[in-house]
Order: structure tokens, then C-alpha cells, then sequence
């Protein structure tokens, strides 16, 4: 079965098992020493058995090694890496520019391609720092040195889950660190005695946007820098918000689109020069090679220059080309270079979106009845739209489970919308490079393109805002799992080749045993009661899902001036978890803290009814709350001590605070005036408090035994004016969670109260350092997750 395959595209046979050693050591983590251990043994055998069978076999499995050789090697932390020198301490640094992002609002991002710190000791260290640079106006270049003074930061990992991680993002990109700092505040030098390729490179870079910023004005401009060379930092949130809802946020990236423009240019002025055939090739990949340099070697334009550079060699060599091989070289050669370019997801969509569009819009072609397509491909216009609609479909169909994977969507608008979205910038694209050509050499050229250009990207603004505006323009879906990821493919697969008897055979039995799991998973295993405590900072939310998938939201989080809880972690999460409803919204009491992500839940997910302490307050957020509510006809309800709601036969809520006498004499003081409840899951018990103080728990000591809980949510952040010791005495928690902020101006939680949960024996997780918690309980026993 594999002398086919190898025969018709070995190149893309062999790459999978290279990929397949790059994931082995991304989630095995084994030392560089044991694979090199095993490439020598795969080499020695290789020399044994190399006229044997068994060849085949042991250069598969080289591949496998060299891939997590590679990986591991290019992953490990030496002595000198920049993670062991973050300690907080300020330090003084110099570091050499590697590549410059600029914001709209005069800040730069600019990564370091080397760092040496303590320069009188020469110190230097592996890995890579991101500088944020604030209030800056010159420009940066690869080479450039900057001196600075700052204490170096690890970059924040996912708080809650299914978030992005952006830690491991820029581990990815091989950064390890962030530095923070004012222009003024960092001293610049300029190399002067070496020439450097890729500074050469960053100057073009520049002197196009400068050459269109001097013709064009405000997201316009903006845009066209995006669809050249790749600067995105000036587009504003709303269009790029705008872009991705339409489903065409791929525009904006340079890709092969860009590349296949350029080759075009060169390959027509070349030929109008009259340049024999193999110097018209040399030209033109040198160029692109230089197009690389430009863009700052992003994956997706890298992988499109070596594909077009491959099937111009071939060209010019007169040698057949593979497409898959091309691809699959491209692959190889990136993931060489840095293999944890594999795990980009730039680098994912856009190898699958080329596959998917030359493999499924073939199969496409394939199936579609020759009738069909006789009548529809006997008009031309009509067979372009077709077919751009098919290619439109095939890369929807083989980016969608990657699209799903990261960003919970599916973008059904795009089949329609890149009908008129790709015309459009393949002509905003040519434009804008001869006005970039042009334009250098007379500036008559520079603004007679840019006033056509304005024009042409102002329609491409209004279509693509169109397009997100029509209702399902996209669809928000549950996150997926990795293995459900490559299930969808799979199944894809097996989907788009069911001409094919025993590709049939296989649909049928693996949809048989699909549901034969679903069907026995719910008879055998019963889903457990799942608690979720966010981390919303300095503030409380908390996830109860029960078993029979009724959910309750225990307030929702901090809304400030600067941020909402609600929009920033509490939706979000919901939608990831797939639920689109809620049972139960409950505010324990009108202090922003716990309700100010309120209103942003009201208006994304519906809620059937709200609970809430029978305290009121005059709060702007507050009375949104109730505006919301009655507009949306959801029922309020307050509750009170001693009301107890069955959820289940072995799951009750109980209510033990505050009562209305309670209320009557206690006005002012909104934390004691908070919902305590207890919920009761067979022998399990879970806490819930809100901020109630000392005098709350004053009252609640009359329940007695009853307070005993195995989990308890730290009232009041954990500060010093709650979690009395007497009371924590009733209570006795196997596990205590505070929901508190990290480096929060009140200094919670207070170390009185750490101390107290000691002295009673709980363990204590904390959001500020553990990050969301989450548990599960099969009414016996409590399990923390490692949701991490």
C-alpha cells in the first residue's frame, strides 16, 4: 500500500512521520540526550537491514527521532535561559531588535533577538523578550541596540479555562519574557559597521508605509499596510472585528495571495525585458526571498514563497512538481528551521487551507454529476462564481475544525462573502504594489493610486460590514478537545470519499460505533455535579452545572471603567462550555464585585429567572440590572433564610442568609447583607458565601452542625473582617477557594485568615495564584480538576 503513495508524492509521506516526532516530544518532554540515543541507534540498524524489508521501518522511525530531536533541542532551558533570571529584581539590559510591530496609539511591540544583562560581566542568555514601549515615535529596525533599566515579567498564563494562553503562545515564538517601558527611558544605537539583510529589508518596509501614508489617510491607509506588508497594528478593533464576523479576517494576513501577485509582477516585467527562462526565474525568487525579509518572515507567506519557488525552479528546470510534495517541503524546511512552528496557528490554517483547497476542490469536481456541470461551465462568468464558490467551501470545510479548535466559530458567511471579499483585494493588492512601484519613482503616481485605492477600500469596508451584520453570519460553538479535532477530519475525510465501497464500509461502522459509545456512556457513566470558581480578579463568579444540565451563575464579576468581567471571562467561558442558557442568575448582593458582569450576561446568554438578596441599592449597575430584566420579561426573585429549592432527589439548595428581620435592622451594610447558600449534592456540601462579615457570621452560627461544608467560598476575599475561627469551627471544609486578585490595593486575602484555615486544616486555593478552580463531585467525594 505505501509504494503508491511514496511513488506519487514520497516527499509528503515522509514529512508526516518527521511532524509526528515533533508532537512526540511536545507532549512526552523527553531529553535531548535519549533521542539523540535513538537517531544513532536508528542509523545503526538503518546500516544493518539496509537491503531488508524492515528498511522502510527504521526510516520512519528516524524520522520520528530526528523530528523530536529537533524539537527537543530547540525547547530546552539551559543554565543560561532568560526564565532563570526572573525574579523581579530590576535589572540592566541590552538587547538587539529583531522585529518592530507599531499600535495605533504610539506604542510599539519589539521582540529581542539577543539579550545580554550585567554587560560589564558580558552576561548573556537564550530566549527572546517582548518590550511594550509606550509614548514612542521613531522607528526600529533589526539591528537596532537598546539599553534599558526594568524588571522583566513571565507572561500571564490561562486564568480560566479553555483561555487563550498567551504564555504559551509566545513560548511558541520562543519569548519568554515582557518588559514594559517609556521611549525615553531606553537608550538606542544603530549599527554602523556590518550590512544586514533583514534591516535592509525593515527600511522597504517602512518606506512603503510612509509612501502610503503620505497619499492615503486613516483605516484606509491602514488597511492597504495590512495587505502589503503585513502591518496590522494601525486597523482598529471594529474593523478587524468587522473582518473576522464576515469571515474574510484572512485578508488581512499576507498569505500566498500577496505572493502570487508579486510573482506575477516580476514574471511579466521579466518577460517584457525578454530575460531568458532560467534568469527570469532566478529574479523572481530573489525577490520573493527579499518579500520574506519584508514581512518578517511570517509562516504563511514563507510557506508561499517556497512553494512558488519550487514550481518556478521546476519550470525553469523542466521538472515535473508534485503539489503535495511542494507543500510538504515547504513544511519540512519551516519546521526544520523552528519546529515549533508546527504548533502556530497562522502556520496550521494556512498549510490546511492550501490542502484543503487543492484536494477537496478536486473531490469536489469529482463528485459533482457531469450534467450539472455541463450546463453550469457552459457559461463562463457562471463557472467563475461556481468555482470560487467551491473554492471558498473546500477552505471553509478544511480550516473549520482548526477555526472551531481556537476560536469557537464557525464562519458560515464566508462561502458568500469571499465571492466579492477576494476580487476585491486581488485588485486593492495589484493596485496598491504598482502604486508602491510606481509611486517611488513619481509622486503623481503615489496619490492618483491612493485616491483610487481610498475608494476601492472604503467598498471593501462597506461589504464586509454588511456581510457581519446579517444575522448568522457565524455560529458560536463549544470548544472542541484535540482528539475531537482530529475526529472531524477523519470524519471529513471518510465524508468526501464515500464514492468509495469500503470507504462507505467504514463510515457506516464508525458511525455504528460512534453512537453505540455515546448511547453506553450515558448508561454507564453519570456526569458528575461541576463547580467553576472564574477568576474575574479582584471579584466573585462562580459555575455550578449540574448533572441533568441545569446551570446556576453565582454572581458575575467586577465592571470598572477599564474592564467588564462579564465580556472579558464570564461569557466567553459560558459560550465555551456550550451553554447558551442558564437556569439561575444569582446575586449575592449589589456590590459591582459580584454584579457588574450582570448586565453583559443578561444581553448574551438568556437566563430563565434571577435570585438575589432582598437588600436593594440605588447602583447605576444595579438599576441596569433590573432595566435588563424587565425588558427581557425575566422574573426577579428575592430570597430570603430558610428557602430551600430542589434541584434534584439527591441535590438541594438551602439558604441560610439573610433573613428579613435581618434586613430590616441591617440596611447599610451590603456585604452582610449578602445570599449565604448552601448546596447539597448527596454527601457533598458546597458553600457559597459572598462577602458576608462578622455579624453575618454571627447569625449563621445558629445553624449549627448544619454550617459543616466540605467546600467553602471564602467570604469577602478573605479579609480580615470574616472567617472568624469559631465560625470556621462549625463550618470544618476539606477546601476553601478565595476569589481575590492578584496584587489587589486591599491586600487580600488577609494572612489572620490564611492562618485560620490552617488552624482548621483546609486546603486553600486561591485565584490570584492557583487561577480559576474547578471541581467535581460524584456526591461522595470532591475532585479538583488540573483543567490546566
Amino acid at each position: 500500500m505505501l509504494n503508491p503513495l511514496l511513488k506519487r508524492a514520497p516527499l509528503a509521506f515522509l514529512i508526516i512521520w518527521y511532524l509526528a516526532g515533533i508532537l512526540c516530544d511536545r507532549y512526552i518532554d523527553l531529553a535531548v540526550e535519549i533521542w539523540w540515543l535513538v537517531c544513532v541507534v536508528m542509523l545503526v540498524a538503518g546500516l544493518l537491514w539496509r537491503n531488508s524489508n524492515r528498511s522502510i521501518i527504521i526510516t520512519l522511525l528516524l524520522l520520528v527521532s530526528l523530528g523530536g530531536l529537533n524539537h527537543s533541542f530547540r525547547v530546552r532551558r539551559t543554565d543560561n535561559h532568560i526564565t532563570h533570571y526572573l525574579t523581579g529584581e530590576e535589572r540592566r539590559y541590552k538587547i538587539v531588535v529583531e522585529s518592530v510591530e507599531r499600535d495605533a496609539d504610539h506604542r510599539q511591540k519589539i521582540i529581542s533577538k539577543k539579550v545580554v544583562f550585567d554587560e560589564t560581566l558580558g552576561m548573556s542568555c537564550c530566549g527572546k523578550i517582548l518590550i511594550r514601549l509606550k509614548n514612542s515615535k521613531r522607528h526600529y529596525f533589526y539591528g537596532d541596540s537598546l539599553d534599558f533599566q526594568a524588571v522583566l515579567r513571565r507572561p500571564s498564563s490561562r486564568r480560566n479555562p479553555g483561555e487563550f494562553d498567551y504564555r504559551r503562545y509566545l513560548e511558541n515564538h520562543h519569548i519568554y519574557a515582557l518588559a514594559y517601558l517609556d521611549e525615553k527611558d531606553a537608550q538606542v544605537s544603530v549599527p554602523q559597521d556590518r550590512f544586514l539583510l533583514r534591516r535592509w529589508a525593515n527600511v522597504i518596509k517602512y518606506h512603503i508605509r510612509e509612501l502610503i501614508r503620505s497619499a492615503m489617510l486613516g483605516e484606509p491607509a491602514a488597511i492597504l499596510q495590512a495587505l502589503l506588508v503585513g502591518l496590522r497594528g494601525e486597523i482598529s478593533d471594529e474593523t478587524e472585528q468587522a473582518f473576522i464576523d464576515s469571515g474574510a479576517i484572512h485578508v488581512l494576513a499576507v498569505s500566498g495571495l500577496h505572493v502570487g501577485y508579486i510573482s506575477l509582477a516580476i514574471w511579466v516585467i521579466t518577460g517584457f525585458l525578454r530575460l531568458p527562462l532560467k534568469p527570469r526565474v532566478i529574479v523572481t525568487v530573489t525577490i520573493l526571498a527579499m518579500y520574506v525579509l519584508i514581512v518578517d518572515i511570517k509562516p504563511s507567506v514563507f510557506r508561499a514563497v517556497i512553494m512558488a519557488s519550487l514550481i518556478l525552479i521546476s519550470k525553469g528546470w523542466e521538472r515535473q512538481i508534485n503539489v503535495y510534495n511542494s507543500l510538504a517541503a515547504a513544511a519540512i524546511i519551516q519546521t526544520l528551521i523552528d519546529p515549533l512552528q508546527l504548533f502556530d496557528m497562522g502556520f496550521q490554517l494556512s498549510f490546511m487551507a492550501v490542502f484543503s483547497i487543492v484536494y477537496i476542490y478536486r473531490r469536489f469536481d469529482q463528485l459533482l454529476p457531469e450534467i450539472f456541470k455541463k450546463r453550469v461551465y457552459a457559461y463562463s462568468w457562471l463557472r467563475y462564481i461556481f468555482q470560487m464558490f467551491l473554492v471558498s467551501l473546500a477552505a471553509l470545510l478544511g480550516t473549520v475544525p482548526i477555526t472551531v479548535f481556537y476560536f469557537q466559530r464557525i464562519p458560515i458567511i464566508s462561502m458568500i462573502s469571499n465571492l466579492v471579499v477576494i476580487p476585491l483585494v486581488g485588485v486593492i493588492g495589484a493596485l496598491g504594489f504598482a502604486q508602491v512601484i510606481l509611486g517611488t519613482i513619481w509622486s503623481w503616481f503615489n496619490i492618483a493610486y491612493g485616491e483610487v485605492e481610498m475608494v476601492l477600500i472604503a467598498a471593501l469596508q462597506k461589504i464586509v460590514a454588511f456581510f457581519s451584520n446579517i444575522p448568522g453570519a457565524y455560529f458560536s460553538v463549544a470548544q472542541i478537545s484535540l482528539g475531537m479535532l482530529l475526529l472531524l477530519y477523519g470524519f471529513i475525510f471518510v465524508v468526501l470519499n464515500a464514492d468509495n465501497v469500503r470507504v462507505r464500509k467504514v463510515l457506516v461502522f464508525g458511525l455504528l460505533i460512534f453512537g453505540n459509545v455515546l448511547v453506553w456512556k450515558a448508561v454507564l457513566i453519570k456526569p458528575p455535579l461541576t463547580v467553576t470558581f472564574l477568576d474575574v480578579g479582584q471579584g466573585d463568579a462562580a459555575l455550578i452545572q449540574f448533572p441533568d444540565k441545569r446551570t446556576i451563575l453565582v454572581d458575575a464579576g467586577d465592571r470598572t471603567f477599564y474592564r467588564d468581567y462579564g465580556e472579558l471571562v464570564v461569557v466567553p467561558f459560558l459560550k465555551r462550555a456550550g451553554i447558551r442558557k442558564l437556569d439561575v442568575l444569582m446575586l449575592t448582593h449589589p456590590h459591582s464585585d459580584h454584579i457588574g458582569g450582570a448586565p453583559t450576561v443578561l444581553k448574551n446568554i438568556k437566563v430563565e429567572r434571577i435570585w438575589q438578596s432582598g437588600i436593594e441599592a440605588g447602583s447605576r449597575i444595579y438599576r441596569e440590572i433590573h432595566y435588563l430584566a424587565d425588558s427581557l420579561e425575566i422574573p426577579v426573585r428575592a430570597i430570603y433564610s430558610g428557602d430551600m429549592v430542589v434541584v434534584a432527589e439527591n441535590q438541594k439548595l438551602y439558604f441560610l442568609h439573610p433573613s428579613e428581620r435581618f434586613l430590616q435592622l441591617q440596611q447599610r451594610n451590603f456585604n452582610d447583607a449578602s445570599l449565604v447558600c448552601k448546596l447539597v449534592h448527596g454527601d457533598v456540601s458546597i458553600l457559597f458565601t459572598g462577602d458576608a462579615e462578622r455579624e453575618s457570621e454571627e447569625y449563621l452560627s445558629y445553624w449549627e452542625d448544619f454550617l459543616s461544608s466540605t467546600v467553602i467560598k471564602v467570604p469577602h476575599h478573605g479579609s480580615n473582617t470574616s472567617s472568624t475561627l469559631p465560625y470556621l469551627e462549625r463550618i470544618k471544609p476539606e477546601f476553601a477557594v478565595i476569589s481575590v486578585g492578584e496584587n489587589n490595593k486591599f491586600r487580600h486575602p488577609a494572612p489572620i485568615t490564611l492562618e485560620n484555615y490552617r488552624q482548621i486544616g483546609a486546603t486553600v486555593f486561591r485565584t490570584d495564584l492557583d487561577h480559576a478552580v474547578q471541581m467535581c463531585s460524584n456526591g461522595k467525594i470532591v475532585k479538583v480538576n488540573d483543567w490546566k
